[in-house]
């Protein structure tokens, strides 16, 4: 049978058609589970959505730190892998964003997850990138939360610290992160992130074979973090900045407390940092400007610095040596201007010598002598036992204090150093220097329990927060962690020494007596660096003494306790009683402190 062209091309269709429809039905009834999921998996994305944290408020509702939203420029690498040279250089032609070497190393690892490529976007560039979306494949913008630090926040950087993204770390650490959430991660910001971070959320999207997003399957919203009131007054922490910042010295601590409570009112590192823009990001010049100041703005040497304390821990030795036994309270004890033992010669910083004198006015004078001779009685280990009752060499908060004291004994010096202790180890131990070395914070716990009468509590910071799923706020509440076994009248022997140090003819800190609020406290002047000769002026700051001021007011009925640390200020008589002043002063002023006595 012979077929026609026309026939011929009908017959050739119909096996065309036959065939197409029997692929057609393979890859829909067969194989449609089968490409329906492998669809999904190349099209369907799950972004997750950055919960906003919680803001940050101070005692009396000042606001600290809070969110606001930020456009941010977000990428998915499995796209832009395979075109990072032209995505580039559009970003750079045409937005004027410059990827960092370490997104391109993330963009090059090809992950499905989205990546950060240039946070807080300016209006400019969001009008622009919507211009020539046709070139940014893979790319899109999402709206995210960004911290903000207010004025009163600009005086307690170190306090607060900072937020950032989770490093790999973390994120194995806590399977609740996302890479893109921010957490906190230093301050108050990371010691309290657990109320302030709250939950992220998810957002199902389809998005086209060049990445852009084309419908949104479903969203759970981010739930926003705690906000917490924090013990700190900023108005006292500003006083505080100011007050050191009057005295032209360039480094140093200052932290403020509730005798009764040890709520912590104000905690300064000085010099500070700009906040905001350490948050933000800062340029390569700006980091290495920080990181080469030698006043180091970024260290907080309130809680991770460490020095010897020179004449503050008297306070702890005259405690000791009364309660010991060593001393009774007004029994006097010859104190000249030198003090031997065998060949070696301990000098009193005033040659002239003090006298006979007690334990009162040896706080009076700051009499070295006097110190040597009740610690040799005591000996070293009794020293220490005392220091670690007032809280010296433990973390009486792990989550706020960063650093242990240093509180020598022998056995310490064998293991650390491999030499004996010797008694001219006692000697310098009895006046704050030698091997003992403290933060600035623990200042506080010298002074706290002669103020209060005998108690050590917990360090506090977080007064209280509001609780989102309960919408209630919830308050914290003192921890005392013990009651000194040391008899109250021997406290008020040296609480009356502390007077005389401010009250008394040869007290060291008399440019305080004029105050209208009676005080008291103790001077501490520590060696850096020994002199070759003893009239020789050193003009390294590095090479100056620190310079220490302890106190508590008012008198009768403390409302504060502070300690004021200058790093190489000279003497504590020279430049920390003056900061104390200054602030006594501003308080007064402000009305902030209650009575006068």
């Amino acid at each position: 049978m012979k077929i026609n062209r026309f026939n011929l091309t009908v017959i050739i269709f119909i096996v065309l058609f036959l065939i197409l429809s029997g692929r057609l039905v393979y890859l829909q009834i067969y194989k449609g589970t089968y490409y329906r999921e492998l669809s999904e998996k190349n099209h369907l994305r799950l972004i997750t959505l950055n919960p906003p944290r919680g803001k940050i408020y101070d005692r009396n509702g000042i606001l600290l730190a809070y969110d606001e939203p930020s456009y941010n420029l977000y990428g998915f690498p499995y796209i832009l892998k395979e075109k990072i040279d032209q995505i580039k250089k559009d970003l750079k032609e045409k937005l004027n964003i410059e990827l960092s070497e370490k997104t391109l190393k993330k963009l090059k690892t090809g992950s499905t997850r989205k990546i950060i490529i240039k946070k807080d976007l300016t209006e400019n560039q969001i009008k622009l990138f919507f211009n020539y979306s046709y070139l940014f494949n893979g790319l899109f913008i999402e709206v995210q939360p960004k911290r903000i630090y207010t004025e009163y926040a600009k005086y307690m950087p170190h306090l607060l610290g900072y937020v950032g993204y989770p490093s790999e770390k973390d994120l194995r650490a806590n399977p609740s992160l996302s890479p893109d959430m921010l957490i906190g991660k230093q301050g108050v910001e990371k010691i309290y992130d657990q109320y302030l971070r709250g939950k992220y959320g998810v957002k199902a999207v389809v998005v086209d074979a060049l990445g852009r997003i084309k419908n949104i399957l479903w969203e759970v919203q981010p739930k926003r973090g705690n906000d917490i009131y924090l013990t700190i007054d900023a108005r006292i922490q500003k006083i505080a900045y100011e007050a050191f910042k009057k005295s032209r010295q360039k480094s140093g601590a200052i932290i403020i407390t509730d005798p009764y409570t040890y709520e912590i009112l104000t905690l300064l590192s000085y010099p500070v940092y700009d906040i905001q823009k350490f948050s933000d990001g800062l340029t390569k010049k700006e980091w290495n400007k920080l990181i080469k100041n030698k006043y180091k703005p970024l260290f907080n040497k309130a809680l991770s610095g460490i020095y010897p304390p020179g004449s503050i821990f008297k306070i702890i030795v005259g405690i000791a040596a009364l309660e010991e036994g060593v001393v009774s309270p007004y029994q006097k004890i010859y104190s000249g201007g030198s003090f031997e033992i065998g060949n070696w010669v301990y000098r009193n910083w005033d040659p002239a010598g003090c006298g006979n004198i007690d334990v009162r006015e040896a706080l009076e004078m700051s009499c070295d002598t006097y110190f040597y001779q009740i610690g040799l009685d005591l000996g070293a280990s009794k020293i220490s036992y005392y220091a670690n009752l007032f809280g010296l060499g433990e973390k009486l908060n792990p989550k706020i204090e960063k650093r242990k004291s240093r509180i020598p004994i022998p056995e310490w010096k064998a293991e650390v150093i491999g030499e004996p202790w010797f008694l001219g180890d006692t000697v310098n131990y009895s006046i704050g220097q030698g091997f003992l070395a403290i933060t600035p914070f623990d200042g506080i716990k010298i002074i706290a329990p002669i103020a209060n009468g005998g108690k050590v509590l917990k360090p506090k910071l977080l007064k209280s927060y509001y609780d989102m799923d309960l919408q209630e706020l919830i308050e914290t509440k003192p921890e005392v962690i013990r009651i000194l076994d040391i008899k109250k009248d021997y406290i008020n022997v040296i609480k009356k020494g502390l007077y005389l140090v401010v009250y008394g003819q040869k007290g060291t800190a008399k440019k305080l007596a004029d105050l209208p609020v009676k005080n008291a406290g103790k001077t501490g002047t520590a060696q850096v660096f020994r002199k070759p000769e003893k009239d020789k002026k050193i003009d390294r700051w590095d090479l100056q003494n620190h310079a220490w001021y302890v106190a508590f007011f008012p008198y009768r009925k403390p409302q504060y306790v502070m300690s004021v640390f200058v790093e190489h200020g000279m003497g504590g008589s020279k430049t920390a009683v003056p900061i104390t002043k200054t602030i006594i002063e501003r308080l007064m002023k402000e009305g902030l402190i209650n009575g006068k006595r």
